[in-house]
């Protein structure tokens, strides 16, 4: 029998160079692939709270949840969204008008959010000690069944003052129900980040504003885009570009949407 031809050293390292080779030109589609995995799992949880909000509709004489408690009634706000003593699973007390509706669910953090949270912490906090591990990560529209109004020229608060119900939106299509917001503001765009419940949109960007997490340019955390669920019930990308454009969408009445 002839001796058996080991492995040279050359082929060894021939090997490694095409495995080496093949990972990097396959990263960047795998990268692709996990940020569209997460993408498509916060679109899953909006929708889940959209379905929810229309059943919890058909239950209360057609009305939305309220905007500022509709997933927690917190008598303060700003950091709870991500202390886990202040998990509803473990406060039920503190539910809101749709905890009843999602209880048990798995879809209360988008996972792009949990990953940009924990890096990016909360300025909100101010120095306080509450470690970042996110809870809850969606806000309602602060229009819909809420407060907004409240900073609203007199001349348009009839219009949005009284709307409670999902028939009284002038364009469902057009009018976000449930998005995602940063952690941290973004000069001109968006002056507050997440705080509370309900996303509470002006003019020219000058409060909350969505997201930009998704999918950012050359990894630009303030460039990238968001999720929201409608009214009408569908789920799509948005952005908060240009200024004013979480406003727009998240305006009830006619469209569009006054300025001031």
């Amino acid at each position: 029998m002839g001796r058996r031809r080991g492995v040279t050293v050359v082929e060894v390292l021939v090997v490694i160079a095409v495995v080496s080779i093949l990972v990097a030109a396959l990263w960047p589609a795998l990268s692709r692939a996990r940020e569209q995995a997460r993408m498509d799992r916060c679109c899953s949880n909006l929708d889940s709270y959209s379905l929810a909000a229309g059943t919890y509709s058909d239950d209360h004489d057609g009305e939305f949840p309220r905007a500022s408690a509709w997933l927690a009634n917190w008598p303060a706000v700003n950091c709870k969204w991500h202390d886990p003593k202040e998990n509803l699973a473990r406060n039920p007390a503190r539910a809101g008008d749709l905890w009843p509706y999602v209880k048990g669910q798995d879809i209360h953090v988008c996972p792009k959010f949990d990953i940009v949270a924990r890096r990016t912490s909360c300025p909100r906090c101010k120095g306080a000690t509450i470690p970042v591990e996110p809870q809850y990560a969606y806000a309602m529209n602060a229009y819909l069944n809420g407060d907004a109004w409240n900073n609203v020229p007199t001349q348009y608060q009839a219009r949005v003052k009284d709307l409670r119900k999902p028939s009284q939106v002038k364009q469902p299509a057009m009018t976000f129900s449930f998005g995602e917001e940063n952690t941290w503001p973004i000069p001109e765009i968006g002056t507050t980040g997440i705080n509370d419940n309900h996303l509470y949109s002006l003019p020219r960007g000058r409060t909350d504003c969505f997201g930009t997490f998704h999918k950012p340019p050359g990894g630009d955390l303030n460039l990238g885009v968001s999720n929201a669920a409608f009214v009408d019930g569908h789920v799509e990308s948005v952005s908060p570009y240009p200024p004013g454009n979480t406003y727009q969408l998240s305006w009830p009445g006619d469209k569009p949407a006054p300025l001031w």
